[in-house]
């Protein structure tokens, strides 16, 4: 016999939290990672 999942309400709404927490944290590595980037070519245009 196959089981249904069912999924509440309030799992509903905690997975949805989980994934805009997750989406905002992969928003600031990202950011961090420009940041980085736009660092080192900065330092390597002061070089030349």
């Amino acid at each position: 016999m196959a089981l249904r999942k069912h999924r509440t309400d309030a799992a509903v709404a905690a997975n949805e939290a989980d994934t805009a927490r997750s989406e905002a944290s992969a928003y600031w590595v990202c950011l961090a990672l420009l940041l980085a980037v736009v660092t080192l070519a900065m330092r390597i245009a002061s070089m030349w």
